[in-house]
């Protein structure tokens, strides 16, 4: 039997075979999306070309000739791991449209290592240049998909540089580094963005710019961030307020901050005690500094309402995690005498519950610290004292005093309005 005639048969079918899939369009299975089939057609088109090139600059060494494949030299393995740095080898664009589109396969397959293999390769087969903006791009997508961030930053830069007339660009790398430490990078790019579009700029897009500025200690930019924000959205009082307490404490901004104030007020909803209570406390503040101590001490009282209903909140919550933790006790104690089972599950129930409310009147101890009621009353006294009502001015003096704030301070305003009082003054 002549055992040459099934090995020429093989041989001739694979060159059949090869010589077909070359032949095909992957173009077509690529635009229905069969990603796997034009993956075919890909690889066997790169195995025939690679498998043919004998001659090669920069060829390594260990590779002689294509004779030397039947002893077990992998040539595309050679041609694929050769490295030039950064990428170029040679204009070839047929290999430069393969590897691209084995790539972007490779991509929407989430096979992502492999396609990052080929958008490297094609990369090594031009001369780069405007059109593979696209490639970087698609680069940092996969580095972004897998978690690498300073991979995907550092292509995505790649990206902008080559083709910086996309604007795009400068808007992702903008909000990508706005979270990080690069601040002025990411408000480099979010401005060249801004300016691009004109009168069509999203307004998240100023809110963004204003916390970065806000970040480097740029205040001023900042505050006028917030400002282009709230000509969009004026009703959104969390704005309002930042606006309103970066004007009074960073840029001294007071008339800024007067107004942040007063048209955030109306906007709070009725739980937001703490930025309501803080506003009132600046207005007061705003007010005595122009001597408008009447006025002044209406926005503090305001405060102190705010502060006295946050008080029986908190009070309330205390006696109802009492009332729990009688509840609890109750069946401990019938758990333990009869070993009643069926008392667990109400019993896991309470814990439950007093855990929940043990959380919500922390909570609430937290925002209450925020008012700084010892100080607010201490303004509340100096107010009145300024407005010559004594009596209530000493009321106040001993409130601050209760709360452990300016005692002393507090206990010589005590003497010198009561010397006062008996004086007739």
């Amino acid at each position: 039997m002549n055992t040459k005639l099934p090995i020429l048969i093989t041989l001739l079918l694979s060159l059949f075979i090869s010589n077909y899939l070359f032949g095909q369009n992957y173009q077509d299975a690529i635009h229905q999306k069969k990603f796997s089939e034009a993956l075919t057609i890909i690889q066997s088109q790169l195995d025939d070309i690679y498998s043919k090139r004998s001659i090669e600059k920069l060829i390594p060494t260990t590779y002689v000739a294509i004779e030397k494949i039947e002893e077990g030299i992998d040539l595309q393995k050679i041609f694929s791991e050769r490295k030039i740095q950064p990428y170029f080898i040679e204009n070839n664009n047929t290999l430069y449209a393969l590897h691209t589109d084995a790539a972007l396969c490779y991509q929407n397959i989430y096979k992502y290592h492999e396609a990052l293999q080929h958008y490297f390769q094609a990369l090594r087969f031009t001369t780069i240049g405007e059109k593979d903006h696209t490639i970087f791009y698609s680069i940092a997508q996969i580095f972004k998909k897998i978690n690498k961030f300073n991979a995907y930053v550092f292509y995505l830069e790649e990206a902008y540089e080559i083709k910086p007339d996309n604007y795009d660009y400068s808007l992702e790398l903008s909000l990508a580094l706005s979270s990080g430490k690069s601040k002025k990078k990411a408000l480099f790019h979010l401005n060249r963005y801004i300016a691009s579009k004109g009168d069509s700029v999203p307004p998240n897009l100023y809110l963004i710019a204003a916390n970065c500025y806000e970040s480097i200690g740029d205040y001023i930019n900042a505050a006028e961030q917030y400002t282009l924000y709230l000509n969009h959205k004026p009703n959104d009082y969390a704005v309002l307020f930042a606006l309103g307490y970066l004007a009074y404490t960073k840029i001294s901004d007071m008339k800024l901050a007067y107004k942040s104030f007063i048209n955030a007020i109306p906007l709070f909803n009725e739980n937001d005690w703490v930025l309501k209570g803080l506003s009132y406390t600046m207005l007061g503040d705003i007010e005595c500094m122009d001597l408008n101590y009447k006025n002044g001490l209406e926005h503090y009282l305001q405060s102190i309402a705010i502060s006295e209903n946050m008080k029986k909140t908190m009070d309330d919550k205390k006696a109802y995690i009492h009332t729990i933790n009688d509840k609890i006790n109750a069946i401990k104690s019938t758990l333990l005498a009869n070993k009643d089972i069926a008392l667990y599950p109400q019993y896991q129930t309470l814990m439950d519950e007093l855990g929940n409310n043990q959380l919500e009147l922390r909570q609430l101890e937290h925002e209450y610290s925020k008012l700084n009621v010892g100080e607010l009353s201490f303004k509340i006294a100096v107010a009145h004292e300024n407005i010559m009502q004594f009596n209530q001015a000493i009321e106040w003096y001993n409130k601050t005093i209760a709360y452990g704030v300016k005692i002393r301070e507090s206990s010589k305003k005590i003497e010198k309005l009561q010397l006062k009082i008996s004086r007739g003054f």
